[in-house]
Parts: C-alpha cells; structure tokens; sequence
C-alpha cells in the first residue's frame, strides 16, 4: 500500500531543532523507497497549524506527522477535517501529551512508530468549541499560561520561563470559587486549581493528573484547596511524582462532563495556551482521534 504524509512542522519549537529533525525524518522517508511519498508544511507566524492543516491537507493523505510541541498537536487535532491517523515527533519544550502515549523514546524508535506504528482510538476534551488532547486547566495553572504571554521573564525561555512564573506566583496566589456542576452535581468551592485532563503531565514534568487515561471514555480531575504557602513549596516534588493526592487538599476524580460558571477572576489555559476566563461547557470525546502508537 503507498502512504502519503502530511508532515506538519513548527520551526521554532523546542528551541529551533525542527530543521535537524525535519532533515532526519526527510531521509528516512526518502530511505523507505517509492511506495511513500510526503510533504512538508511549517508553520509561520501568519499560517498557524490549524490554518495550515485546513487550507492544505486533502484526502489523498493517508497520514499527518505532527513535529513540534503540545501548541502544535493542538492547533493541528483542532484543524483536521476528517479522523486522519497522526504521529507525533516531539520537538516543543515540555512535550507533555507524548508522555500519555507509547511513541518510542528515541528518534529512529519514533520514525519507525510513523511507519509501522499500530493505529489506536484514543479520547479527546472539548470545551466550547475547541477539542484538546492533553487538557486544561482553570486557576492557578491558567494564571501562569496567561503571565507567560503577557509578561516578560528577563533572559528566560522555555522551561525555565515556565518555573519562574510558578515560583513567582506559588506562595502568593489565593482560592477562587469555582462554581461547578460535575455529572449534573452542583457545588460551590474554593480553589486554587482545577485540571481537566486526558493526559497525565504538566508543565513540562508536573503529574497534576496521574490517574489520567487517554482511552477510557473519562476526563481525569484535579482539585486542590487552598493550601498555605509555605506547603505549597514543600510539595511541589509530590506535583512532580504525581503523588500529591496523599495532601487533605487534593482530590483526584474522573467525570464525563464538567460546567464552570462565569468568575473574572480565573484565568484558564488549553493544552498550554490561553484560554481567557469562564464560563466553560466541557465533555469528553470518546475515540475521537486515531494515533500511531507502538504496537
């Protein structure tokens, strides 16, 4: 059979090493002989992938490979027409929804999941329009996605742009109501976060999530209450473990859909990217999006 792939690439991810990639997976497309055939489209700073994705990709593809970080699998899952099998070579910075997946750890491991890779159904998250892959996060989480885009971290990049917002905000920032019908069950609580996810890490290695699962048909919960500053330092390993869910704060949960009413002052990100503040309608999308995994 001959397979034709859509290679999506952000070149300025992951510090600018898609060109090296791109040159490998060329060659190793190349090395494969006449029954493959692709072509690569980057993204710029006017031609997004979601754009790119709807302007360019038709059905004579067999496959999309997205190369760049968790912005880029997002922008490209939001702009597929029809459900198109993706591989994914990690090139972002935190490139924490490939930490769900079963990818291959390595390059060639990758290239090969591209070609031989067994097609899996796996879940998606939808709110209000937008589906994403490795989840959002109201409150705290989404208070640091909206600082990194409007503040500046002098002589930072990357992740260690993304600590020192945690670390600016950590000790200081306060509960919020949450105004939220879980499954048709309503309560009002007071928060500092609340994470609604399908994979199982954040920020670039946090596991808000650990009991995530990105096929069973569920939206994995985090909930945490306020927790005094100076313990919120003291945990922030057990974040990092995935092993916070022994704090009285936290709470670990799986639910199907999930309504937050509207609050100024929650800030919220999806998939890493600001996302403004509520009101939300989310759900899960059951087997939504076909992945190459290994097998």
């Amino acid at each position: 059979m001959n397979r034709k792939f859509f290679v999506l690439a952000n070149p300025v991810a992951g510090r600018k090493k898609v060109g090296k990639l791109l040159r490998e997976l060329s060659d190793f497309f190349l090395s494969r002989g006449p029954g493959i055939s692709f072509q690569i489209h980057e993204t710029t700073s006017d031609l997004k992938g979601e754009k790119t994705i709807k302007e360019k990709l038709d059905n004579s593809f067999t496959d999309l490979v997205i190369m760049g970080g968790d912005g880029t699998i997002h922008e490209a899952v939001n702009g597929l027409p029809f459900n198109l099998p993706i591989s994914i070579i990690p090139a972002g910075t935190g490139n924490d929804y490939v930490k769900s997946l079963s990818i291959g750890k390595t390059l060639p491991d990758q290239l090969t999941t591209v070609i031989n890779g067994v097609i899996t159904e796996v879940d998606l998250g939808y709110c209000d329009g937008r589906k994403f892959t490795n989840g959002m996060g109201i409150g705290f989480d989404g208070q640091i996605a909206a600082d990194m885009q409007n503040r500046r971290a002098p002589f930072l990049s990357g992740q260690a742009k993304y600590y020192y917002h945690v670390l600016h905000i950590l000790s200081g920032y306060r509960s919020r109501s949450y105004k939220v019908t879980i499954d048709g069950v309503f309560s009002n609580k007071k928060m500092i976060l609340m994470t609604i996810a399908k994979g199982t890490t954040f920020g670039g290695g946090f596991k808000l999530t650990p009991h995530a699962k990105v096929d069973d048909g569920k939206l994995a919960l985090c909930e945490i209450t306020n927790i005094p500053g100076w313990k919120r330092y003291a945990n922030v390993l057990s974040l990092q473990k995935g092993s916070h869910d022994r704090l009285r704060e936290v709470s670990l949960t799986k639910a199907t859909h999930i309504e937050i009413e509207e609050n100024p002052l929650l800030e919220a990100h999806i998939d890493g990217e600001p996302l403004g503040k509520p009101p939300f309608k989310i759900k899960v999308l059951p087997k939504a999006l076909k992945v190459r995994q290994v097998s």
